[in-house]
């Protein structure tokens, strides 16, 4: 398309203080023609402030624009995020049983058997307070294990404070404090250099020393393999 006709007129345009996209609108003149024609071009004063004026007014008009359709967004995220939690009843004994065991399946330890002389047990190890809770509902609820039976070891950090962590845990769970301790989790991956503040309170285990709630856990997580026909 041959646009140098419109080229008188588009300067006049643009030495008026119009700006790329308005000479466009008219001409319909491709952004880098224009760039092209008029990048060395000396604007008066008017013309410059013109310009600034309608560039910063943009700028503003961006940001407002911005703003509301972070809101907007934020808004539908928690719209679609209180549907499907209403979606969800007070769980069942059964329910509770598959999602512990589920829980247990990606969180716990499972390679009894892999090692010879070690004796299985269950130990449960995550940072999510939640997800404690839950895992503890699901051992009394549906293993009718007791709290007093449910021993506590918070991996803590260098720079972690032991008693606060201990305090943390315990008004997570429940669980009575004699069944607390804690213990420094320095791995060889980060030689002691983990930020104390991603996980102020450390990592918390579950255990229960007895084989047969082990394997209790690990048939439930057996017939969820073979419900789901795998």
């Amino acid at each position: 398309m041959d646009t140098r006709k419109d080229y008188p007129a588009a300067l006049a345009l643009r030495l008026d203080g119009k700006t790329y996209g308005e000479i466009r609108g008219i001409f319909k003149i491709p952004k880098s023609t224009l760039s092209g024609w008029f990048s060395n071009l000396k604007l008066s004063g008017r013309a410059k402030k013109t310009l600034e004026s309608k560039k910063k007014n943009g700028y503003y008009k961006l940001l407002e624009f911005n703003k509301l359709r972070t809101i907007n967004i934020h808004k539908e995220n928690e719209d679609i995020r209180k549907n499907y939690e209403s979606r969800i009843r007070r769980l069942s004994n059964r329910e509770l049983m598959i999602l512990g065991a589920a829980l247990y399946w990606g969180e716990g330890y499972k390679n009894f058997g892999q090692k010879k002389n070690i004796y299985p047990y269950v130990c449960f190890g995550n940072s999510d307070p939640l997800m404690h809770k839950v895992f503890v509902a699901f051992l009394e609820r549906c293993l009718k294990i007791n709290k007093d039976r449910i021993k506590c070891q918070a991996m803590i950090y260098p720079g972690t404070n032991s008693q606060k962590a201990i305090d943390y845990w315990q008004d997570v769970t429940q669980i009575p404090v004699k069944n607390f301790r804690t213990q420094l989790a320095i791995s060889r991956s980060s030689q002691g250099k983990r930020p104390w503040n991603i996980l102020p309170y450390g990592t918390l285990q579950l255990r229960v020393s007895q084989r047969q709630e082990f394997f209790k856990i690990r048939g439930l997580m057996d017939g969820i393999i073979k419900s789901a026909g795998l």
